[in-house]
This record gives C-alpha cells, sequence and structure tokens, in this order.
C-alpha cells in the first residue's frame, strides 16, 4: 500500500478539500471539523491552518495552495456524515490509500444508505403522533397531526428536489400542517386545538442546528455559532408564520387557539415509551442508517425519563432539561465512538423531542398579538410573550450545555473520545 506520503501532492490536496466540503455540508460542527481536517492534514504529511465560516471554509497548506470549499446549505445526513468520517478514518489508520479513499469520498454522498420515502413518511408520522400524545393531545388531533406531518414531510422532499427556496420548506410543511388542523378543529372533532396546530409545526424544530451554534458560541466560534442559530430561527419563524396563515384562511384566528390537552396525566412508563417513538421519526428524518436507529430511541426514552421524574420532584423545566442532556451526552458520545458514528447521530435525535417549540410558537403569537394591539397591547399579555420566550431560550441553553457537559467526561477517557 502506498504510503500518504509517497502520494502526489495534488491527490491529497484533492482529498483534504473533499473531505473538508463534506464534514462542512453535513453539519460537523466547527471545533470538530477544525481538529478532523488538521489531524487528517498530519496523516497526509501536510500542514494546515484551517479558517471555517458559515457555508464555507478555506484551508492553508504550508508552502502550497490555499483550498476553497463552499456548500449551497447546512444539511443533516447521518449516514452521509458517517460514511464520510469512517472512511477518513480508514486513511488514517492506514486501512486504505489517498487514492482510494479520495475515490470513496466522491461516491459518498451517492452510495450512502437512504431510509425509502414513504417508510420514512410513515415513522415520521408515527413519532409526531406520539409527540402529541406526549402533550396530552386527543385521538382525533393525534390522527390529523401524524397525517398533516407526514405529508408535510413528503412536500418538503418534493420542494428540496425541485431546489426551491430554504425557509419556504418548513413555511409549506407547517401550513400543510395548520389547514388540515384547521378543518378539524372546524368540525369540532378535538378538544384539542392548540396542539392541533402547532405540533406538526414542532416537527420542523431545526434541533441540529440550535444545538451547533450553541455548541460553537460555548466553544468561541462566534462567526459560525450566530449564523447557525440565525439559521435556525429563520426556520421557526418561518414555520409559525405557516401556521398563522393556515389557521387565519381556515378559521379566520388571528390568535394561536387555547393549548389545553386531557386532563388525565400520562404515566412515567408511557412517557417514555412515546419519547422514544418521537426519537425513532427525528432518527429517521435525520436518515441515521436502521443499526443506529435504537440508540436515538434508547437515549430519547432514557432523557424524557429522566426529565420526567425531575419535574415530577418539583424541578424546573430547564433545569429537569439539563439533567437530562447530561445523561443523553454522556450516552451518545460513548455509543457514538463504539459505532463510529457522528455524536449527532444519537444525541440529537434524542434530544430533539424536548425543543421548547411550544413556547417559541405560543411567544411568536403573541408577539403578533402585541403588534396587533400596538399601544393598547394587555400588560398581561406581553409578560406572558416574553416569560414565555426566554424560558424557551433557557430551555434550549440548558439542552445544548448539558450534551455538551455531559460528553466532556467521556471524552478524556482512552479509545472513547466524542465524533
Amino acid at each position: 500500500m502506498t504510503r500518504p506520503d509517497e502520494t502526489p501532492v495534488e491527490t491529497r490536496v484533492a482529498l483534504l478539500q473533499l473531505a473538508g466540503r463534506l464534514l462542512l455540508t453535513y453539519n460537523v460542527r466547527t471545533h470538530q471539523l477544525r481538529e478532523r481536517l488538521q489531524s487528517l492534514a498530519h496523516t497526509l504529511g501536510l500542514s494546515v491552518q484551517v479558517s471555517i465560516a458559515y457555508r464555507s471554509l478555506n484551508i492553508f497548506v504550508a508552502d502550497g495552495p490555499i483550498l476553497h470549499a463552499q456548500t449551497a446549505e447546512l444539511r443533516i445526513n447521518v449516514a452521509i456524515a458517517a460514511r464520510v468520517l469512517s472512511i477518513l478514518d480508514a486513511i488514517e489508520t492506514g486501512g486504505v490509500d489517498v487514492a482510494e479513499g479520495l475515490r470513496r469520498l466522491q461516491e459518498a454522498e451517492s452510495t450512502a444508505e437512504r431510509h425509502p420515502r414513504w417508510i420514512l413518511a410513515v415513522i415520521f408520522g408515527l413519532a409526531a403522533s406520539a409527540l402529541a400524545a406526549l402533550l396530552s393531545a386527543d385521538a382525533a388531533g393525534m390522527t390529523v397531526i401524524g397525517i398533516s406531518s407526514a405529508l408535510g414531510l413528503l412536500l418538503r422532499q418534493e420542494m428540496g428536489k425541485r431546489h426551491m427556496m430554504l425557509l419556504s420548506l418548513p413555511f409549506s410543511a407547517a401550513f400543510v400542517g395548520s389547514v388540515l388542523g384547521g378543518i378539524v378543529i372546524l368540525m369540532e372533532w378535538t378538544s384539542t386545538p392548540g396542539i392541533c396546530l402547532i405540533v406538526p409545526a414542532l416537527m420542523l424544530v431545526p434541533g441540529p442546528h440550535l444545538i451547533n451554534g450553541l455548541y460553537d458560541t460555548l466553544e468561541n466560534h462566534l462567526q459560525t455559532g450566530m449564523a447557525r442559530l440565525f439559521l435556525a430561527l429563520g426556520i421557526l419563524l418561518s414555520a409559525a408564520l405557516g401556521i398563522f396563515l393556515g389557521a387565519w384562511l381556515v378559521l379566520g384566528a388571528t390568535v394561536v387557539p387555547p393549548w389545553h390537552g386531557s386532563a388525565q396525566a400520562i404515566p412515567l412508563w408511557l412517557d417514555v415509551v412515546l419519547a422514544g417513538m418521537a426519537s425513532c421519526g427525528f432518527g429517521a428524518f435525520y436518515n441515521a442508517p436502521w443499526r443506529v436507529l435504537w440508540t436515538s430511541i434508547l437515549c430519547g426514552m432514557v432523557g424524557h425519563g429522566v426529565r420526567y421524574v425531575s419535574l415530577a420532584e418539583g424541578l424546573s423545566l430547564p433545569l429537569s432539561t439539563l439533567l437530562a442532556c447530561l445523561a443523553i451526552g454522556c450516552m451518545g458520545a460513548i455509543i457514538s465512538r463504539r459505532l463510529r458514528v457522528p455524536f449527532a447521530a444519537v444525541a440529537f435525535a434524542g434530544a430533539v423531542p424536548m425543543m421548547p417549540g411550544v413556547l417559541f410558537f405560543q411567544s411568536f403569537g403573541g408577539a403578533m398579538q402585541i403588534a396587533m394591539a400596538g399601544r393598547g397591547a394587555d400588560l398581561v399579555l406581553i409578560s406572558q410573550t416574553f416569560s414565555g420566550l426566554l424560558q424557551a431560550l433557557l430551555v434550549v441553553g440548558a439542552m445544548g450545555l448539558g450534551l455538551l457537559l455531559g460528553a466532556a467526561p467521556v471524552s478524556r477517557l482512552p479509545g472513547l473520545a466524542a465524533r
């Protein structure tokens, strides 16, 4: 086998540039992206400096060219990211030579496993129904939420194939969910109207972008961190606009309907099972391979169980979420290294069902009411809107901090560094 330093410089440089583009495109967070490229460059016998921005990066090779890589958008596809990382592992450990590694990287996007479209839609719909059940929706609400979420997924896929504007995808999916939910409300088939309208949009919450953005910010990569957070905010606002447009067209509503679920409390065992189903849907949506999905389910079940018990003991929502994500972060770091998949494959899908999407969308609805009322806005409404928004931000911060702190001790154990 040809040693890396005996391979032509042009081949090594091409490998490094392609690896950078793929890692950037498939949403590896900034700190890990820099470390991975520097490690690969060391294996290739190159001395480099890496500069990373939103959707682009530059690799400065000592006594060599400046390599530039750019991507049209940040994507979430665990199977492709896992394949890229496994190829880089093989190159760094000497399992394949540079030329073969370059060929495999060039084929990574086309050869990675993909879930069949209709199976994915069914799984995603069932996950949405499970999330609705966690929020105590009634049977009619869970049914329409599952159907509208599956249809929204299929619509997003079709729009994505046609390269529609990025933010139009969550807007359209939320609009579909709001229209179908509005019809069920109009027919008086459900007693949980607010849940019917908002839960399909909760399936659009950009968990990986939010958490990666928070990670980047905590790790002092402010440029990429703020860009990811603004991307996540744009997706949330687009989904919120889809909700309110659909509700206005069908119901003539200018506010979010009352948010209330069943009076019957969900027992711990059912909460854990439903959380596992919801995590499975998010993991499948992120195209996690079948062999990885069970780990997302496990993390989601454990995390939601910890949060359930913590809330039952009287702890606040942010603190309960922090404790849950500490457990998910620790488990995810261990499992991701054992199975040689990205940390996101396990932790993100397990944590995303705890995203405070309800608080975000209710705060947006309150902001719309305040804007329409102008100076005559009710002080109670203003207080509720801002308190909901601040609590949502605290929960998101607790999620990111919990995952980071949970994974940190594991990353220091020999052979178990989180990826």
